[in-house]
């Protein structure tokens, strides 16, 4: 097994850092830990910092880690601000909202959280995605997670869907394949803006797309993924291991 590591590590482009954790546990906890390290850093650097989130199983368990941490001190983190690549146009209270870990959750009033709007608080989506838009602009991503569907879908870019050249920053999705149908997501050119992008993927039926990205199969959004400064694969050894 690690020779089958080494071997394909070698054979990866440079611009792509390929992380390998046991499992989805110790991946979610070591990934919380480089996150909250990578702030620290950022609001030493410039007294700000910007962190797009995801949602998935695995988003859920770092924000609610976040959430935690940011909550047992609540004299630091002054500077920090919270958005995600994508969100689900459903009522804010809902669970299926890939911030509902945030959501009226984080009591350390240095964090700011910058929500998208909800179908019971927008008249619309495009609203939701004009508001959202508005409030990014001038906006510099310092780190962007993002999660890896099973077909390759990052965001709300779902294959087939997505087109990586589009112009926009913000738009809205209203047939996804996956429900909900509405939502609003990042274009590649938004999650592309960050100065560092990492994927996190667990659990084998993620284990095709990740070939694919290794591989820099064009066929699946994930694979158009590049920070602008450090593009990170972070992965499971089901995810990473096929037959």
């Amino acid at each position: 097994m690690a020779d089958e590591f080494d071997e394909i590590i070698a054979d990866i482009d440079d611009e792509l850092d390929l992380t390998l954790y046991a499992d989805a546990t110790e991946l979610a906890e070591e990934v919380t830990v480089q996150i909250l390290a990578a702030i620290e850093k950022g609001l030493k650097l410039k007294s700000t910092f910007h962190l797009v989130l995801t949602g998935g199983t695995l988003g859920v368990q770092i924000s609610e880690a976040l959430v935690n941490e940011f909550n047992a001190d609540t004299d630091a983190f002054r500077g920090l601000h919270i958005w995600w690549s994508d969100e689900r146009f459903v009522e804010a209270d809902s669970v299926e909202r890939n911030a509902f870990p945030f959501h009226k959750t984080v009591k350390n009033k240095n964090v700011v959280v910058h929500e998208v709007l909800a179908s019971d608080v927008a008249k619309n989506i495009e609203e939701a995605v004009s508001d959202y838009a508005l409030a990014l602009e001038n906006v510099d991503i310092d780190l962007n997670i993002l999660g890896l569907g099973p077909d390759g879908h990052v965001a709300s870019l779902f294959p087939s869907m997505a087109d990586v050249d589009d112009p926009r920053s913000i738009y809205a999705i209203t047939d996804s394949p996956k429900p909900p149908s509405s939502r609003v997501t990042f274009s590649m050119k938004q999650i592309n803006s960050a100065y560092e992008v990492w994927m996190v993927a667990a659990g084998e039926s993620k284990a095709d797309a990740v070939t694919k990205i290794i591989e820099g199969d064009i066929s699946i959004p994930a694979s158009y993924v590049r920070g602008n400064s450090h593009t990170r694969l972070i992965v499971d050894t089901e995810a990473f291991f096929t037959e």
